[in-house]
């Protein structure tokens, strides 16, 4: 039944991986042409990128395209479990996920080797000092930079499966379980718009932005969704004006390993907890 699934799976997956493998050699072409340039080789970060927790999450979207997974589709009439078939099939969409995200890392590696960009080596970043804040439209003052040594850390190599695997967990749970996925995706986004507006007419502040600190929380929280996506790594690191008017790369502050063990945690846990209970809602129907 598995090795059907990853077969089905794979013909499902076929154009956009297509796509995907057309996007690579064109970005291929364009780093290799600013290189000979003289614009100097990339770096081997790969906690930097969302795209791989972003392509977790929107995975599932093709894993069940034209799948009637409410009603009597072909693998569903089959005699194995509902339930069985259903966490077969996103066993093997995560199977085929990390697949790519294992050649993404190999054909990201090679550009690095091949810049001369750094894989190991540590780094110099300016970071900001604690108690301070930037400016409206980044600005910051020298002073409030201090330099420090960012050594390399290969476990942050992880990040990129990791947050693919918690990101499709929860995906294939909402894909699997909702019968109307639109509507539970508006919905909720128009209550939490209603609860700005009432705030707002109230004359509540607490009111109107409790919603945006919600999401705000969710998101870039010690804990939130981004954690799991970078280790913080794309929220934390930024851009200042310095009063000369360069701009320069600046961190926030810098990842914690122990931030992104606890949220991987998090959200992959609830992920395959609310997996299991989409899946638990194909249950067999059929009378004996």
């Amino acid at each position: 039944m598995l090795r059907a699934q990853l077969r089905v799976v794979l013909l499902a997956l076929r154009w956009p991986a297509a796509a995907a493998a057309g996007l690579l050699a064109v970005t291929t072409v364009m780093v290799v042409a600013e290189w000979a340039r003289g614009r100097g080789g990339i770096d081997f970060n790969p906690e930097l990128s969302i795209i791989p927790g972003v392509v977790g999450l929107l995975l599932p979207i093709g894993v069940w395209r034209g799948e009637d997974r409410f009603g009597d589709g072909l693998l569903w009439t089959l005699p194995v479990d509902r339930r069985a078939h259903a966490l077969a099939r996103v066993a093997a969409g995560w199977a085929w996920l990390l697949l790519a995200l294992a050649v993404f890392q190999a054909w990201l590696l090679a550009l690095v080797l091949l810049t001369g960009g750094n894989v190991l080596g540590d780094q110099v970043v300016q970071v900001l000092a604690s108690g301070t804040t930037l400016a409206p439209m980044g600005a910051v003052e020298p002073s409030q930079l201090r330099t420090v040594r960012l050594p390399a850390e290969p476990a942050l190599w992880l990040v990129p499966f990791t947050a693919a695997t918690g990101a499709y967990a929860i995906g294939s749970a909402y894909a699997l379980g909702v019968r109307h996925p639109v509507r539970w995706l508006v919905g909720p986004l128009l209550a939490l718009l209603l609860v700005s507006a009432v705030g707002a007419a109230a004359g509540s502040r607490a009111l109107a932005l409790a919603p945006s600190g919600v999401l705000e929380t969710l998101m870039y929280g010690t804990y939130g969704f981004d954690t799991l996506l970078t280790a913080r790594s794309e929220s934390l690191h930024t851009v200042a004006r310095l009063p000369s008017g360069a701009v320069a790369p600046v961190w926030l502050a810098l990842p914690d390993l122990g931030h992104w063990v606890a949220a991987t945690l998090l959200w992959t846990g609830g992920g395959l907890a609310a997996l299991w209970l989409a899946a638990s809602r194909h249950g067999e129907r059929r009378r004996a």
